[in-house]
């Protein structure tokens, strides 16, 4: 008798259980079925009919369409299907979200001189599937006035803290002149060369004499106190006479020829 029971609880069971089977099946043909993944990212392209699952067995009847995924958070959606002849519509949520980081294009090496300042944002450009105007940051220390190498860091985040960090050099170089050393001017070198200065004082006096016309011949020499001398040399030997004029006075020699002492004192600039 207990087996018999036992026996007639089984078919009970079983019978039950392929009613559940049957109500499955019968849920699947009479309801459109979507894929479970339905999260997109901002500005991808997303088509309806891409949502739907390949286990779907109804008809659609909604056309293809492009999905603004331009706002992020939940959508929602409206898709047409039939069911027994008759037009259904299921209306379901997806979310678009953010989830990829900027890309930063950018030189990876930069360098100038030192006391030459650059722009070093001049050239970077960000982009971002939000399309969004990200502009990069700079993290680490550097000083255009001390010469070194400098590691430093572009940094781009955008609305959803979606983070690009790329490493880039900054090389700061000593300065190198293209001037002899020794030479001198008047002017101002530029920063890119080194040199150091000196004041000299110059007279206006007789450094020769004519004897074909007995007359006296004046010209710009160093200064007694600096020691006199005459010939060509460079200007830190300063007990040498050196053709300056052209840089003490824009009148005429005559102006000076007046057996009267003139000075003029000058900053030289000589190139070490």
């Amino acid at each position: 008798m207990k087996k018999i029971k036992y026996l007639g609880l089984i078919v009970i069971m079983l019978i039950a259980l392929t009613g559940c089977g049957d109500k499955k099946e019968e849920i699947k043909k009479d309801t459109i079925l979507l894929k479970e993944d339905l999260k997109f990212e901002v500005n991808s392209e997303v088509n309806l009919l891409s949502m739907i699952s390949e286990d779907n067995k109804v008809k659609v009847l909604s056309e293809d369409e492009t999905i603004d995924t331009s706002t992020l958070g939940e959508k929602e959606i409206t898709i047409k299907y039939e069911v027994e002849e008759k037009e259904e519509e299921k209306t379901f949520k997806i979310t678009i979200v953010d989830t990829q980081a900027p890309t930063i294009e950018y030189t990876k090496e930069l360098s100038t001189n030192v006391g030459t300042k650059i722009d070093l944002l001049k050239n970077v450009k960000v982009s971002d599937n939000s399309k969004e105007e990200i502009k990069a940051t700079i993290e680490g220390d550097y000083n255009f006035d001390n010469e070194g190498t400098y590691n430093l860091k572009y940094v781009a985040v955008d609305s959803s803290n979606n983070k690009t960090e790329e490493e880039f050099t900054l090389k700061v170089n000593k300065p190198t002149c293209n001037k002899k050393s020794g030479s001198w001017s008047t002017s101002k070198p530029s920063s890119l060369c080194e040199y150091t200065t000196k004041k000299l004082v110059w007279r206006w006096q007789v450094v020769d004499y004519d004897s074909n016309t007995d007359t006296n011949i004046y010209g710009w020499t160093i200064d007694v106190s600096y020691g006199g001398g005459v010939g060509s040399a460079l200007p830190s030997q300063v007990d040498s006479r050196y053709d300056v004029y052209p840089y003490l006075s824009t009148q005429p020699k005559e102006k000076y020829n007046d057996n009267q002492d003139h000075e003029k004192t000058i900053t030289v600039y000589i190139i070490k």
